[in-house]
């Protein structure tokens, strides 16, 4: 079955609203809680399909427009069923100047025999924030499917004013590939990803530094600065459910700093334009801290005559 979701989020006077959207059978697009309960927007993913069946294709359009803020949620595991083709999931991003958007969906579990690509295309503005994180699960763990489907292949792309700034490429083929060994999986179940790409990636690269420092019960992980305004954290764990509560605690703390950050800049702004002559001042102070020396041997050379 072929499926269409698109979500036009767009910045009005009382805060974030739905402009424009549209999705078809077996999804189903709806509000996470109330409409207004926050300056926000946030949407959430429903779906009457027990998962995504042989030769299913998904393709989700998001535009986050200018200083609009965007939280999306999905419902359940994303269940992938026994295969013979394969299906796909295609999903584009587009954030304007000054916007906000968050997506960690729920785990992807592949049952035996399945087969899955998906491919994220993300176009922001160098002055727009991503959040984004996904999990990739070894499969029914406890109907002994432990990576015994056929192919996970799994493309994301972040392209900053249209030229490519990140890319993550994963290719899972258990049947060809050491998958439980040393830099794949290595006796882990769950793989979890969080990406964070803005203005504020180095700010909150240090902050991480301070406050990733203890170690997590069933969660290895690690973070690092991948590019000069991204930043990536990758997490191994055997509970789906457990990774997803924690990439949501870090999607959240990095929406929380965002924020932050953003009246931060707007407070400044505000002084700025309040007073223009604040910097003006600050620098006309400098020189006359320099010159204060020069004129006391002067005063002294007076008096000596």
């Amino acid at each position: 079955m072929d499926s269409i979701i698109k979500i036009n989020a767009e910045r009005e006077e009382r805060g974030t609203v739905l402009k424009e959207s549209f999705h078809n059978a077996p999804y189903k697009l709806t509000h996470y809680g109330s409409a207004k309960a926050q300056d926000h927007l946030e949407m959430i993913v429903m779906s009457a399909s027990p998962g995504i069946l042989d030769r299913d294709s998904l393709l989700m359009d998001v535009h986050v427009k200018e200083d609009a803020y965007l939280k999306l949620f999905t419902q359940s595991f994303n269940k992938l069923h026994p295969m013979q083709y394969g299906a796909s999931q295609n999903i584009d991003v587009r954030l304007a100047k000054g916007s906000v958007f968050q997506y960690v969906p729920h785990p992807v579990t592949p049952f035996k025999d399945s087969i899955f690509k998906t491919v994220n295309q993300i176009y922001m503005d160098a002055d727009s924030t991503l959040i984004w994180g996904d999990i990739i699960s070894a499969g029914r763990i406890y109907m002994n499917e432990r990576f015994v489907f056929t192919k996970l292949h799994s493309i994301t792309k972040i392209f900053k004013d249209g030229a490519l700034n990140f890319m993550d490429n994963q290719c899972l083929l258990p049947k060809e590939q050491p998958i439980e060994d040393l830099l794949f999986f290595e006796g882990y179940t769950h793989q979890a990803t969080l990406l964070f790409s803005g203005p504020y990636a180095k700010d909150l690269k240090v902050e991480l530094d301070e406050i990733l420092t203890a170690e997590y019960a069933d969660v290895m992980f690690g973070f690092t600065q991948c590019a000069e305004d991204t930043v990536l954290l990758r997490a191994m764990g055997s509970d789906g459910e457990l990774l997803y509560n924690f990439l949501g605690m870090l999607a959240q703390m990095c929406w929380v700093f965002t924020q932050d950050q953003i009246q931060v800049q707007r407070t400044k702004s505000s002084i700025e334009q309040a007073d223009p002559t604040t910097h003006v001042v600050a620098k006309a102070d400098k020189p006359r801290a320099k010159t204060k020396p020069a004129m006391e041997k002067k005063r002294a050379k007076k008096k000596a005559a």
